[in-house]
């Protein structure tokens, strides 16, 4: 009976190389070391398993950089588009009929920027309502997707909320911006999410180095977590 190896047409090492190079970006020789390694190289040649392959380096390669990412620089001249950033993003007729779509901001409580706030879960949405029952929120809102986003080797990262807080010492700082994972614990988050968010923190630690010491970012998992951290 023939095994998955017999059934294989072997490729060179140097169309494997070729392959992971164009996929990775790794230099010839780093792969050439890679392969040396492999045991049964012949599975390889197994397209479905060499894709395999390249998705895991792709995945530690940008698990190395984001774990060796120890700080963010600001560059000079840079601006953000604060007309982006804060613009509510688009919700249709089905999301303001649905239970728990859209969160509808309170105006008499003239807290949030926008009067509609499309929500992506449950916990969101009783964020969004302890925002409003919060007499220490001087100002929040949800950030429109893609409008503020952090570089990360895993791509664009966009956090979701910026919120002004009251102390309580009085101080008041803006928590640009709270990243939201709700009912999760820290051991609870992917490798990715983690790193994700170490990326965050490291960007806004360079941004209030450079202006004040009064713009924070956080995870949180709910509203109580999120008072912890603001200092209530």
């Amino acid at each position: 009976m023939l095994g998955i190896e017999d059934s294989i047409v072997p490729k060179s090492d140097f169309e494997l190389a070729n392959t992971i190079m164009y996929h990775t970006s790794l230099p010839r020789f780093a792969i050439f070391r890679i392969l040396s390694g492999v045991e049964k190289k012949i599975l390889l040649s197994n397209q479905d398993i060499l894709d395999m392959i390249i998705k895991r380096i792709i995945y530690k390669l940008n698990e190395a950089k984001a774990d060796a990412i120890r700080s963010y620089e600001v560059i000079n001249g840079y601006e953000f588009d604060d007309k982006l950033i804060f613009e509510a993003d688009s919700i249709s007729e089905e999301m303001l009929e649905a239970e728990k779509k859209v969160y509808q901001s309170r105006e008499s409580e003239r807290r949030a920027v926008n009067k509609f706030y499309r929500v992506d879960s449950d916990g969101e949405y009783d964020f969004a309502e302890n925002l409003d029952d919060d007499p220490n929120v001087l100002l929040y809102t949800k950030l429109k997707k893609g409008g503020f986003v952090i570089d990360t080797p895993y791509g664009n990262y966009s956090p979701d909320w910026a919120v002004v807080y009251k102390q309580a010492n009085g101080e008041i700082k803006l928590y640009f911006i709270v990243e939201t994972k709700f009912a999760k614990e820290w051991k609870d988050l992917t490798p990715v999410e983690q790193l994700k968010i170490k990326c965050g923190i490291l960007h806004f630690r360079a941004v209030a180095t450079t202006s004040s010491d009064k713009l924070k970012f956080d995870w949180v998992n709910s509203y109580e977590n999120f008072k912890e951290k603001a200092g209530v």
